[in-house]
């Protein structure tokens, strides 16, 4: 029994449909064409290619891709394979073109048009990425502008809101202040009033009852008895109760109404620049300053950190430095291997500030709070943690991580220090 080799199963075929490029040899279904025969000008589906992989004649055959129809590739007036590129024209011609139409004409073949168009798409395909790239580098900075604006919008929400709890607790703290000394001063003037009260009552007492005793008196008809009673007299004890009516309340109310009213013009001439301040906050990216005047809208107030500067460096009114003999205490954020300070404020947002030195040289420097504070390595400039700028002399020089850039330009009295986020870049 003589046993054959199995055959292998078909390959999956795919009906052709706009725009694939259909099989010229599919009398059927019209399948799918996966690549085309610049010999013999035909189109195959992966089933009808087979042969020109299997029979050596048709290997012989350049193969590609079946973009689009191979007729369309054919020269529609000698019936050729187009495989010259008129540069003067700019278009497809066959060989026979370039004796009639196309005569003294500029050629080049296909395959060196197909190579300088392939080095001319990767030259617009590295322009592509790299504007690519900048649109994810500008995509990723408005992502982080917009994470920046919901999270400084949370906080100033949160800060501002806990600022009017305190003025509205202050108010009612005030009040209730204000209600309590009016009611003790209430009962006060009560209790006051009450024993003028009970002295005019016990008075008014006695009085009517001397008028009693003078009206029976008066109307006796004993002539004896009423001369012995000849040196009664009307005199008697008496007190001012006051000279007029207590004062009321009512200027209290005065106080506070004028108060309210003066709170009110405090808030009405500063809630314009409360709002204006809130609307000016907007999604649109800032540019880059050019001008003092524009840095300085960024100006941050500095003050230098007392528990971070070299013991021997003293501090004056927390923005000055100068030597000094009397040692500072030790403490964990103190610098103890070169003469240097931080400032207590951290650098959250874009800043600008300026620094002023009178000494032989100055290094003004951002660094992270956790840099090194007691190696030999601790040096703004000397270690990946911080960035200074150096001045001594005539000479500028930049420093970060121990590496040394100079920087064109002489030194001044005055340094002018801006610092962007890593987003603003």
């Amino acid at each position: 029994m003589k046993m054959r080799n199995p055959q292998p199963p078909p390959p999956s075929l795919t009906v052709a449909a706009p725009p694939d490029v259909a099989c010229d040899f599919c009398s059927l279904g019209r399948n799918k064409a996966t690549k085309s025969c610049l010999t013999c000008l035909a189109s195959y589906c992966d089933e009808h290619v087979e042969p020109h992989y299997t029979v050596p004649v048709l290997q012989k055959h350049e193969l590609i891709s079946a973009t689009m129809p191979v007729g369309d590739k054919v020269c529609t007036e000698h019936r050729k394979l187009m495989d010259l590129c008129c540069q003067t024209d700019e278009q497809l011609i066959c060989t026979e073109c370039t004796v009639d139409k196309h005569k003294g004409h500029m050629f080049v073949s296909i395959l060196e048009l197909k190579e300088t168009t392939k080095e001319r798409l990767e030259k617009v395909r590295k322009q592509v990425q790299e504007k690519v790239q900048q649109r994810e580098e500008e995509l990723e900075t408005i992502i982080q502008a917009e994470n920046n604006v919901k999270s400084s919008a949370q906080t100033s929400k949160a800060d501002c809101g806990k600022a009017f709890s305190e003025l509205i607790s202050s108010v009612q703290n005030r009040r209730s202040k204000l209600e309590q000394l009016i009611e003790a001063q209430e009962k006060s003037a009560l209790a006051q009033a009450g024993e003028l009260k009970q002295r005019l009552e016990e008075e008014l007492g006695e009085l009517r009852g001397r008028d009693a005793q003078l009206l029976r008196l008066s109307s006796s008809d004993d002539v004896v008895y009423l001369a012995q009673l000849n040196s009664i007299s009307a005199e008697f004890q008496d007190f001012a109760p006051g000279a007029g009516p207590p004062r009321s309340f009512t200027d209290v109310t005065a106080c506070v109404t004028e108060l309210k009213a003066k709170a009110d013009i405090l808030l009405n001439k500063t809630w314009p620049k409360i709002s204006t301040t809130v609307s000016y906050v907007d999604f649109s990216l800032p540019p880059a300053p050019n001008s003092r005047e524009e840095f300085l809208r960024y100006w941050r107030p500095l003050t230098l950190d007392d528990t971070s500067n070299y013991p021997n460096l003293n501090l004056m009114n927390n923005c000055k430095i100068r030597p000094s003999p009397i040692p500072y205490a030790s403490h964990p954020n103190r610098f103890t291997k070169f003469p240097q300070v931080l400032c207590k404020e951290a650098l959250t947002e874009r800043s600008y500030w300026e620094v002023e030195w009178h000494a032989r040289t100055l290094s003004a420097a951002v660094a992270y709070t956790d840099a090194n504070r007691t190696s030999d390595e601790s040096e703004f400039g000397r270690n990946d943690k911080s960035w200074t700028l150096e001045c001594s002399g005539d000479t500028l020089k930049f420093r970060h991580n121990d590496v040394d850039m100079k920087v064109p330009g002489s030194c001044s009295k005055k340094i002018a220090c801006s610092w962007i986020t890593r987003q603003e870049f």
